[in-house]
């Protein structure tokens, strides 16, 4: 009985959810002051393809005492802008993936500041971190939303990533009533991937090669590589703003790579905060046997890639 009761509830929360972010949205239309005058809190992104380890990054730093932490907000950006409901989980219309600085406009900024850099103020606490892996993929997007903001990208091994991402792609646990043919990774009838192969050919990015990736494992592998791309493409413009770390990092040395991130992000390091929160991370696994196999030119981008971070894993060539 519980098991069938669980769509229902999943609707009814999504449900609400974004009702409450509509709910905000909407006072974007009264008259704001510029820009820059009206104290809100600054606000830092955590991101990385999915599967990297942007939830355990999240989660440690959901519990510091300085942080509004938002956890992949789906229904917030929904509400602001309902291109970004690249699943098509909330609202059915155009899914973007890739996201650049001409998709936002003073309509949007100002929905965004009332809703997402808003909750700052609404709980009282001086920054607010939001983390969504999708924005490696909107980075120019959200440069110009939030111009003096600070950026965190995390990476990890393709190759694990892609086994991640294959797991989830197959879990039979996301049933959603009234969300018919919902995929956990790919949305609504496969809406996701649809819309990343689009954006990413008319990005340039293997234009030609889209259509041999047949399987979850290559698709997978072809998200992870774009968002690397993207990432690169932005990471000057970013400049002093953009700070990089590896989920061995965070799972090796968890320590430093904490305090590194919150002086970066001029958060305080309470010694008590850090010891707790390096007590839960735990070093991360790797392995399987399965092997990624992606057309020559994305089989070599993957692999020089996985080699500049001194990742193990390896794409074989088609």
């Amino acid at each position: 009985m519980l098991e069938l009761l669980k769509p229902w509830g999943r609707a009814i929360k999504y449900n609400y959810m974004l009702r409450r972010a509509r709910k905000l949205a909407n006072h974007a239309n009264l008259a704001l002051p510029e820009t820059g005058s009206m104290g809100l809190p600054p606000i830092h992104f955590f991101f990385g393809c999915g599967r990297s380890g942007t939830t355990i990054l999240g989660r440690v730093f959901g519990t510091h005492p300085e942080v509004c932490y938002l956890f992949e907000p789906y229904h917030s950006w929904a509400a602001i802008d309902d291109r970004t409901d690249m699943v098509h989980l909330y609202v059915e219309g155009e899914a973007r993936c890739i996201m650049r600085a001409e998709d936002a406009s003073d309509a949007i900024r100002a929905r965004f500041e009332h809703v997402i850099v808003r909750e700052g103020l609404r709980r009282n606490l001086p920054a607010v971190i939001e983390k969504t892996p999708i924005n490696a993929l909107r980075l120019g997007y959200l440069n110009e939303l939030a111009p003096t903001a600070r950026y965190v990208h995390i990476s990890r091994d393709g190759m694990d990533v892609c086994r991640s991402i294959v797991k989830r792609a197959e879990a039979a646990d996301s049933r959603i009533a009234g969300v018919p043919n919902y995929n956990h990774w790919w949305g609504r009838h496969g809406v996701k991937w649809d819309s990343l192969a689009r954006d990413g050919a008319a990005a340039g990015y293997y234009a030609d090669e889209i259509s041999a990736l047949q399987n979850d494992m290559a698709k997978g592998a072809y998200e992870w590589l774009v968002t690397q791309r993207e990432v690169q493409k932005y990471r000057a413009t970013l400049d002093s703003r953009f700070y990089e770390i590896t989920y061995s990092d965070l799972t090796h040395h968890p320590r430093e790579t904490i305090v590194g991130i919150c002086q970066f992000l001029g958060l305080s390091t309470p010694d008590s905060w850090i010891a707790e929160v390096t007590s839960t991370i735990k070093p991360g696994r790797h392995g399987g046997d399965d092997v990624l196999r992606l057309p020559p030119t994305m089989a070599n981008d993957f692999n020089n890639a996985q080699s500049r971070f001194a990742f193990a894993g390896r794409a074989a060539s088609t």
